[in-house]
């Protein structure tokens, strides 16, 4: 022109799908960052699922071991067989309440259920129908772990822990591990109650305690492998 104005021209067509592309790029980009911290979060092996697996699997293990110090507490001469026992292919009964399974017999080399009932006399009483039941039970199928215990009267155990009308309250829920926890029990095992010494440090002969119960459980690192052993102080044979 006259004025020798430079001459306006709006996109082409080719820049603004160029645009277009870069555009979805970026958000295609963002959404795959997000999917995996999602993923990396809340999914299978994800932090906040392990979280709650160590957290509960602690607590869970912490009150199981509270628990089984309670095994033949009260009772004159406690012993396994009579006061404890290890149950295998045990199960819960929801709709009764009772627990179902075969005993195994102990002995010196570890023998593996996945249940334990015991009985304990809490308020040291004379009169043998105050004596309690409890129970550790870990269920193969939700992978959940159970603290049970009776609601009425349960001696002698060895003829009764069938008909134990049992009340549960879950220590790990179920579908939180990815392998349920596994039990075993021994006797003559001449082990060390909580806070003593071992014999090869004190010198000194291995008290009379005698069974010994061991979790066998997986934690959120994958392929480990964890063992948690607790020595029954009241319990001499």
């Amino acid at each position: 022109s006259a004025l020798g104005l430079a001459r306006q021209a709006g996109l082409s067509l080719i820049s603004l799908m160029v645009g277009m592309v870069i555009s979805l790029i970026a958000v295609l980009g963002a959404l795959a960052l997000y999917r995996s911290t999602t993923q990396s979060l809340y999914g299978d092996g994800g932090l906040v699922r392990n979280s709650i697996q160590d957290g509960q699997l602690a607590t869970g293990l912490l009150s199981a071991q509270i628990a089984l110090q309670g095994a033949g507490y009260g009772i004159t001469g406690p012993s396994s067989g009579s006061h404890l026992l290890l149950v295998s292919s045990a199960v819960l009964n929801t709709s009764t309440g009772r627990l179902d399974g075969s005993v195994v017999n102990l002995s010196s080399a570890a023998q593996s259920g996945n249940a334990i009932v015991w009985v304990q006399n809490p308020s040291l009483s004379a009169n043998s129908s105050a004596y309690t039941c409890s129970a550790l039970l870990s269920d193969s199928g939700s992978k959940a772990f159970y603290l049970l215990q009776s609601s009425s009267g349960c001696h002698p155990l060895a003829s009764n822990w069938k008909t134990i009308s049992w009340t549960s309250r879950a220590l790990v829920e179920g579908q939180v591990m990815s392998q349920a926890v596994a039990l075993s029990a021994r006797n003559a095992s001449n082990c060390w109650p909580f806070g003593a010494v071992p014999e090869t440090i004190s010198k000194l002969t291995a008290p009379a305690a005698s069974v010994s119960v061991t979790l066998n459980y997986s934690s959120s690192v994958s392929g480990s492998s964890n063992t948690y052993t607790s020595c029954l102080a009241n319990l001499i044979s």
